[in-house]
């Protein structure tokens, strides 16, 4: 039976006061006044919340770094959940006129362009950017605005066919920095929406996204309370925790030239990590994060950062590049304040770095953090110093 692939799913309850932020609601409170350091969901879970600069900068998404289980990559948040235990996908209507050789023929304007038929806009709870491609046939002659809300393609019995998933946040006309743009309809008026392709998250039979979890590094403060720490780049994850520490993301189509990379996905769930007193955040003196931690450390435990030996404070600071910002669980020296494996360039690739869930799940206690009530929608843009294009 199709049905719930074809109409907007109605929600189970959710807990008392859950909250949606998209990117409608980050620009109206920019507009209202609020800083780019005001937190969304401050109370649930992670110290501060989600800053409204790590969305929207102006009009452009910001990118945020984060590790891997092969390396670095960036990625844009575009929607922010709290006290939501699930989200559904949900259909949008893509107008065909037919199918040639089993592949949909788009209903196209005169630019060429085709524009999907959203189910649930940007200020409902039942609203998530996860829609489920349906095609449906319509008429060879149907004029390509005839179709402009999900209730006329509904009342209007025309073969429905469900197929991929994508991630595609509906988003105030003029965003950039991610995602392929376009414009739909929601019920009979034009929307703006960003597109970051298929094969960015999984569903279950009830459609219901599946998470991932997105780690993001804390420290006790000298007031005994954790504080995020944003020198160091948050963790993504491959499976639920706790993984079997083998699990790894699908292989996408290229990206970038010929280079095979992993494709991850979209829609996480925000856990946090307290970094422990034996583990060193490498920042050398000359490095762009240096100043920042320590006025950081400053703030939250009262105590400068570690001095770093000359050979390494002397290194090219693009040399340093890959390293700078990795927690290392290694042995700390007395008289340095650093690992011995800080002491040179040739020296890190010896260090013990947390820089993924399976790292993560061995080295540290994740006792000491754990799951929040805040999910992201937060696509990759930028995998090991490539563009991640959306397919």
């Amino acid at each position: 039976m199709l049905l719930p692939a074809l109409v907007a799913c109605s929600q189970e309850a959710t807990p008392a006061d859950p909250k949606l932020w998209t990117l409608f609601d980050v620009q109206a409170l920019y507009a209202g006044g609020a800083a780019a350091t005001h937190g969304l969901a401050p109370n649930d879970g992670l110290p501060g919340g989600i800053p409204l600069g790590q969305l929207l900068n102006g009009s452009e998404l910001v990118a945020t770094h984060a590790w891997t289980e092969v390396g670095d990559v960036s990625y844009v948040t575009t929607e922010v959940w709290s006290g939501f235990d699930r989200v559904w996908m949900q259909p949008a209507y893509v107008p065909i006129t037919g199918w040639q050789a089993g592949v949909p023929q788009p209903l196209l304007d005169a630019a060429g362009l085709q524009h999907p038929i959203f189910s649930v806009g940007p200020h409902s709870g039942f609203y998530s950017p996860f829609w489920q491609i349906v095609y449906a046939q319509v008429p060879a002659a149907t004029s390509p605005g005839a179709l402009t809300a999900a209730r006329q393609v509904l009342d209007g019995g025309y073969p429905l066919t469900p197929s991929e998933g994508r991630t595609m946040p509906l988003a105030p006309t003029g965003i950039m920095g991610g995602g392929n743009p376009g414009t739909g309809w929601l019920d009979g008026a034009p929307i703006s929406y960003l597109d970051f392709g298929t094969a960015t998250f999984t569903w279950d039979a009830q459609n219901v996204v599946q998470e991932l979890p997105l780690y993001v590094f804390t420290l006790m403060g000298a007031d005994g309370q954790p504080h995020v720490l944003p020198e160091a780049p948050n963790v993504l994850g491959t499976a639920p925790p706790p993984s079997d520490l083998t699990v790894q993301p699908t292989t996408a189509p290229t990206i970038g030239g010929n280079l095979q990379q992993p494709r991850y996905g979209a829609y996480w769930r925000v856990y946090t990590v307290v970094i422990p007193p034996f583990a060193s955040i490498f920042a050398p003196t000359n490095s762009p994060l240096s100043a920042a931690l320590n006025a950081d450390l400053t703030r939250i435990r009262g105590t400068a950062a570690a001095q770093y030996s000359t050979d390494l404070a002397g290194e090219d600071p693009s040399m340093l590049a890959t390293y700078v910002g990795r927690v290392a669980v290694d042995p700390i020296d007395s008289a340095t304040g650093v690992p011995d494996c800080f002491g040179s360039l040739g020296m890190l690739t010896a260090c013990t770095w947390v820089i993924s869930q399976a790292d993560l799940e061995q080295d540290l206690d994740l006792s000491t953090g754990g799951p929040t009530g805040i999910t992201v929608t937060a696509p990759v843009i930028d995998a090991y110093g490539a563009p991640v294009v959306p397919l």
